[in-house]
């Protein structure tokens, strides 16, 4: 056993859920932690699909326990609750969806810009800058775009503010914390790191049973999440502006386009000579998020959105009041009493414009996420364990108590992740975008089978809120 990796109790009748359940059932979101623990046993592999999962080794049987304690869809570890009450409890309220909380804010950077650059109102981005500034951590960690690399974006490291506010804006596309923790493990010093609330979870409880990223992690910070999305998301946007898969160098899924709302992302993609774009994700295929087109199957299986075991979490506010404005507003829920003081000085001073608010109303931002990870999770559950499969256990309990549109609704999303995925590849195949549009068509128009009375009801409300808007 490695020096910094804490011992445990033996099992003799020890099963790895990992390599017996996780894996075979497509549960497998490629953190990299189990690599990370034993290398002997997992081996983490960039896939034709455009994924980071985990293989067993050949010839592997006895692979580490302390895997299985790490994974975040093993049924071997603390639920987000727990560790929320572990980290949090002591010191924070707890809130329906949200999970713990010392204050929740909605609002924008003011300074510099930040918010021009980042993603919705740029505190992400302006926060990993300020904990360099004011010493509160000695690196941050987070995901920067790698142009001309076979992959085109990862986690990289840095001690400069500088750096920070020129790396990667949201990147939809699949990462590993593999090299981010070789890099904790390697080298001294306090950590911050960005991550989505399953890649929190899984450094959650990494640092119970690795004494290093125990003592070095010193911030997580979230990532409010909808889904992961396979490498297949960012080549089918850039297909769409005229850079073909095998030719895609570089793409920005958050462009701000002026005039336009906060939810219409800008896309632009590179072949490494030319820029495409911006053109909003809402004019591309895919781009409807609630369509879940190139989602990692194991997404379906986690029910956190606001990552709720990380210090701080930060999304968009997909709120009527914040949407109109181009430039993007975040939410902010903050956990972290440190993390806290950093940013009610910086609102004070007028640094930052954020406004505090009830944690309802973060959860009114998340809504469908929400909602799709509740209700619908509970009728993917449900539908596995009725024909024998099995499942991580989570939060939300198994059932189906949902109307009958609610439940077509869901499983066509089901079958959207698996047959975009699929149908993408052959799309490559033949050189013909067209292929996957045809495959997945059938399944889009069963997201929104309303019955005729309420498309034509919704026609003539429409037509009579323009009608006396004109008078």
């Amino acid at each position: 056993m490695k020096k910094h990796l804490l011992p445990i109790l033996s099992c003799r009748s020890f099963m790895s859920q990992i390599s017996e359940r996780v894996l075979p059932g497509g549960y497998c979101i490629g953190c990299g932690a189990c690599s990370y623990l034993d290398d002997a046993a997992y081996k983490l592999d960039w896939t034709s699909e455009g994924t980071y999962q985990a293989t067993l080794q050949a010839g592997q049987h006895n692979p580490s326990e302390l895997a299985d304690q790490v994974c975040p869809f093993t049924n071997k570890i603390e639920n987000e609750d727990e560790i929320g009450e572990r980290l949090f409890g002591g010191f924070a309220e707890k809130a329906r969806h949200v999970g713990y909380f010392r204050g929740c804010y909605v609002g924008h950077v003011e300074e510099e810009d930040h918010r021009s650059l980042g993603s919705s109102g740029g505190v992400g981005r302006w926060l990993l800058a300020e904990l360099l500034k004011v010493g509160a951590v000695d690196y941050v960690i987070q995901v920067e775009p790698q142009d001309g690399s076979d992959t085109l974006f990862s986690y990289a490291c840095f001690n400069d503010p500088a750096q920070v506010r020129a790396a990667a804006k949201s990147a939809y596309y699949p990462v590993t914390l593999a090299g981010a923790l070789e890099r904790i493990r390697s080298v001294p010093g306090r950590y911050a790191i960005t991550a989505i609330p399953c890649f929190a979870k899984t450094l959650r409880n990494l640092a119970k049973v690795d004494s290093v990223i125990d003592e070095r992690l010193s911030l997580v910070i979230g990532i409010i999440c909808g889904h992961l999305k396979t490498a297949s998301f960012a080549e089918a946007l850039a297909w769409q502006l005229g850079v073909e898969p095998n030719r895609l160098k570089g793409i920005d899924f958050r462009g701000k386009i002026e005039g336009k709302k906060a939810n219409d992302k800008g896309v632009t993609a590179s072949d490494g000579t030319h820029l495409a774009g911006p053109i909003s994700s809402k004019q591309l295929f895919g781009g409807n998020w609630g369509w879940n087109l190139f989602k990692y199957k194991a997404c379906d299986y986690c029910d956190d959105v606001l990552a709720e075991t990380a210090d701080v979490a930060i999304g968009d506010a997909w709120l009527p009041e914040y949407v109109n404005d181009h430039r993007g507003s975040s939410v902010v829920v903050i956990r972290d009493p440190g993390v806290q003081r950093i940013v009610e000085r910086a609102n004070a001073a007028g640094r930052l414009d954020l406004t505090e608010v009830a944690p309802e109303v973060i959860v009114k931002s998340q809504m469908g996420g929400i909602r799709h990870r509740t209700e619908g999770l509970a009728l993917r559950l449900s539908d596995d364990i009725a024909v024998g499969k099995w499942v991580p256990t989570k939060r939300v309990e198994p059932g189906v108590n949902l109307t009958r549109r609610r439940k077509r609704m869901y499983r066509a999303r089901v079958a959207l992740r698996d047959v975009s995925i699929k149908a993408y590849q052959e799309a490559k195949e033949r050189r013909d975008f067209a292929h996957l549009e045809r495959a997945v068509q059938p399944y889009i128009k069963q997201l929104d089978d309303r019955p005729v009375w309420r498309v034509v009801g919704g026609a003539l409300y429409r037509y009579f809120l323009k009608t006396v808007k004109k008078a």
